[in-house]
């Protein structure tokens, strides 16, 4: 999920998509995240890091739903990738506009 408008801090990065961050050093970090739709679908959300699903960060609600919201800690190599995912969802999701659409926060703690 494309995160446009990032404020990031020493050591991270992200791709030219904005959806692929990577951390440059190795520790423990702090992720979390908040998705709010216009409109209430049936979907989950996840962290996925180095391409994998974060399982303590999945949102895998019963009812549908138009804000996601996890945190997690992980201990994370140096290089490795975090992005946000939404899935499940039969049609599209829209964003939020002129508010808070999607965010990313992570932050080392060790």
């Amino acid at each position: 999920m494309p995160l446009p408008g990032q404020k990031l801090g020493t050591g991270i990065t992200v791709d030219g998509s904005n959806t692929v961050f990577t951390v440059s050093e190795a520790g423990t970090y702090y992720i979390s995240y908040s998705i709010n739709l216009t409109a209430s679908l049936l979907a989950s959300s996840r962290l996925l890091i180095n391409g994998m699903q974060d399982t303590p960060s999945t949102v895998s609600p019963m009812l549908s739903r138009d804000h996601f919201l996890a945190s997690t800690i992980v201990n994370l190599q140096a290089g490795s990738t975090v992005s946000l995912q939404l899935f499940g969802l039969l049609g599209a999701a829209t964003l939020l506009s002129n508010s808070q659409g999607a965010a990313l926060t992570i932050i080392k703690i060790q």
